[in-house]
């Protein structure tokens, strides 16, 4: 009967919400003071919860830190898969928008990005969120890699990685440097991805390269030979 599950779904729902509130507590208290930050008491207080609530759902303080880059990864993962959904041409100014407003939405929230690298650089020390880290890269790379093959790339995958990187730089250049502006980081992706695709048609083919007066903006293999 519907009031059944209705019945059987309210406490499991409640249980999800408190659990998602300490993760989201927990990855507060790693952007404020890093991971040796992270304890129960603290992530309880953070969260406004009692301290049993944190013991109960979570065995240790490794298991919180666990916990805590999986939710991230999925709710971060989740922001992009619905903001994908809105760019939905296969061009290149799509594309390049796309970055960007995936970047830009991350640092709506630049304490999340903050505590994310503190979690990657956990990851170097402890090999099952490396493996959760790796395996989101894989995905990432993948998504990314799906539309440089549609641009044209010869080497989809190999780009993809370059890309990824090239994103992951400027978030870190940016957590230190605020002012460094989405501007240039679409600038940056320009020229990047002017020598990892093949030159694009249409009004998609509008890549910039910054040159001395005087000097051609053609590619290379553009020029005709004199």
């Amino acid at each position: 009967m519907p009031g059944q599950v209705s019945s059987s779904h309210g406490p499991f729902q409640a249980a999800e919400g408190r659990r998602r509130v300490i993760l989201d507590a927990a990855l507060r208290v790693v952007a404020a003071g890093g991971i040796d930050a992270v304890t129960h008491r603290r992530v309880a207080a953070e969260a406004g919860v009692a301290l049993g609530s944190t013991t109960y759902y979570f065995g240790s303080r490794d298991e919180i830190l666990l916990e805590a880059f999986r939710h991230y990864i999925a709710n971060n993962s989740a922001m992009v898969a619905a903001l994908a959904s809105g760019y939905p041409r296969r061009d290149l100014d799509s594309f390049l928008d796309l970055l960007v407003a995936a970047t830009r939405r991350q640092f709506e929230d630049s304490a999340m990005v903050l505590a994310e690298y503190e979690l990657i650089l956990l990851a170097a020390r402890n090999p099952e969120l490396a493996e959760e880290y790796r395996a989101w890269q894989r995905t990432l790379v993948g998504h990314v890699a799906e539309r440089l093959e549609q641009l044209g790339a010869e080497r989809p995958v190999d780009a993809g990685r370059t890309l990824v990187a090239a994103l992951r730089g400027f978030e870190l250049d940016r957590l230190a440097r605020a002012e460094q502006s989405f501007e240039e980081l679409r600038q940056r992706l320009e020229v990047l991805l002017h020598a990892l695709l093949p030159a694009q048609p249409g009004p998609a083919s509008r890549l910039r390269v910054a040159r001395g007066p005087g000097s051609s903006t053609a590619r290379p293999a553009d020029r005709k030979s004199s």
